[in-house]
């Protein structure tokens, strides 16, 4: 086994054994920061933010058969981030799951997914175990030889869809309401987009191979 997996391997455990970073002590996040300043002089890949080139000529400039690519489905499975970490509150009216970013050149889809919380399990009209609403925060990333590995971002807009897991055909639109929320967002999925982008702060791509990438907000 090389260094570089070895590392890899490495975050990906203490990822699992802190919840994604949720419940990790202040040694376990000096241990990932070691862990990831090794590996972000060990990435592979020499423009990681190619795919988000903002002019036609560069990214031109870069090979088509270059890989590995920042465009992709992506899933968090490690973050020190406060407005991440503070999310997974106890008595939240939904239960954290997935997050993760859509990465679709131009745009970055923030996706954070939410379900139905633990203790709702015995009240009506909170859907079922399947239940799910997603909530993407859009933005639209650009970056140029020059700044690589940094992308910047602009808010596009919000989207909101949900998924009740249920088999069951409502018409009514109160009925989907009774269902819960993820089946009245599945009916009615909200899409917000103005013709303003406002910036969005930026990040650093650390590492990025074909299977992780670590970013620097």
């Amino acid at each position: 086994m090389t260094n570089q997996q070895q590392l890899k391997d490495d975050i990906v455990a203490l990822a699992s054994s802190t919840s994604r970073g949720f419940s990790a002590s202040r040694k376990d996040r000096d241990e990932a920061k070691n862990i990831i300043n090794q590996l972000s002089k060990l990435s592979p890949t020499e423009e990681p933010a190619a795919a988000y080139y903002s002019t036609s000529s560069d990214a031109q400039a870069v090979s088509e058969d270059v890989v590995p690519s920042l465009a992709g489905k992506w899933t968090l499975i490690y973050t020190d981030a406060p407005d991440i970490t503070s999310l997974d509150a106890p008595l939240s009216i939904q239960k954290l799951g997935r997050i993760g970013q859509e990465c679709n050149p131009p745009l970055i889809k923030n996706v954070i997914e939410w379900k139905r919380p633990t203790w709702a399990s015995a009240l009506p009209f909170s859907g079922d175990e399947e239940s799910r609403i997603l909530q993407k925060v859009v933005t639209e990333g650009s970056s140029t030889p020059t700044d690589n590995p940094t992308v910047d971002l602009k808010l596009v807009g919000l989207e909101i869809s949900g998924s009740n897991g249920s088999t069951e055909e409502t018409n009514s639109g109160l009925m989907k309401l009774l269902n819960g929320p993820a089946a009245f967002f599945e009916q009615n999925p909200i899409n917000l987009q103005g013709p303003l982008k406002g910036p969005f702060g930026k990040f650093d791509i650390l590492y990025l191979d074909d299977e992780m990438r670590i970013t620097k907000t």
